[in-house]
Parts: structure tokens; sequence; C-alpha cells
């Protein structure tokens, strides 16, 4: 069953206000609007994948990172800046995976006043569940494009990507 491209009620308001505008403003406000409906629609699947695991996408970094790292774990300021967070937010993201057993706080080899970071057995173990279903469901997902439109994706989101600015402008 082919899902037809519809806006929400909330689009659908800005929507109608902008078809009293020129052609080429109703059509952009159009298709943007269908755009962000999508990347909604993407975006509570993914939490809602994340959910089963008490996870979110936050939590899932901080776990990838720590198993992509040196092996020998990684400080919360380290992780702080690898996750781009600030470190009250990484300090509620270590809260939640230690309080799920995901992660446990060592004393620092070096430095007696610092922590480390590492994943438990029970981290590990979620890996091999979680990730290759995730990565299943996205390649399962973007089969609805041929390699080469999805190239042409790419290239278009890329574009837009440099006209984020446009929505931020005061």
């Amino acid at each position: 069953m082919e899902r037809t491209l519809r806006l929400l009620p909330r689009h659908q308001i800005l929507y109608d206000v902008a078809q009293q505008m020129p052609e080429g403003e109703s059509s952009s406000v159009e298709t943007y609007l269908h755009f962000l409906g999508l990347a909604s629609d993407i975006l509570a699947a993914q939490q809602a994948f994340y959910d089963r695991f008490d996870l979110s996408e936050g939590k899932l970094v901080i776990l990838l990172l720590l198993r992509q790292g040196p092996g020998v774990g990684m400080t919360p300021s380290q992780l702080a800046e690898a996750a781009g967070v600030t470190r009250g937010t990484i300090t509620g993201l270590l809260a939640g995976l230690e309080r799920s057993e995901l992660i446990i706080r060592l004393e620092h080899p070096e430095d007696g006043r610092m922590v480390t970071i590492e994943l438990t057995q029970q981290a590990l173990l979620l890996f091999e569940q979680i990730l290759p279903e995730r990565i299943r469901r996205i390649c399962a997902f973007m089969t609805a494009l041929t390699e080469k439109e999805q190239q042409q994706l790419l290239g278009l989101l890329g574009k837009m990507a440099l006209h984020l600015p446009a929505l931020h402008e005061g």
C-alpha cells in the first residue's frame, strides 16, 4: 500500500496561507512542509525504536563513542566534547546509562580525582542486538530509492544544508 504525501493539519494551515502567495512561494512552502512531515515521522520511528531499549539518540551516541574509543575508557569531559554536548548534558546522559547498567565509572588511572567511563558487558550485548536491527531498518527504509536516487538526494540535502541559515535569520 503506497502512502501518499499529505500535510498534517498543523502544516495545512500554513500551506493554505502560502497558496495566496505567488506560485513559486506556495510550491516552496508545500515542499518544505512535506519534507518537515517526513522528517518528523522518521524521528518518531527512530525514537520508538530506541524506546524499546530505554535509549535515546544521545545515550546511543555516548555508548558508540565508548565502543569506538581508545579502549581504556573516556572521561566525562572527553565524552562531552566528542559528542558535542555540554557537561551538564553529559552528566544527565551518563546518569541514565549508569542506572541502566550500561556504563560504569572507574577511578582514573593517573588522577584519582577524575573518573573514566567504560562500557559494561550488558552494553556490549546490547550492541549485538540493537546495531544490526537498526542498520537493517535504515536499509529497508532507504530501498525506496535506487542507489542513484540516494546519491541525488544526498546532493540535494547538501544544497539545502547550505541554505539552513535562512531559517535562523531574524
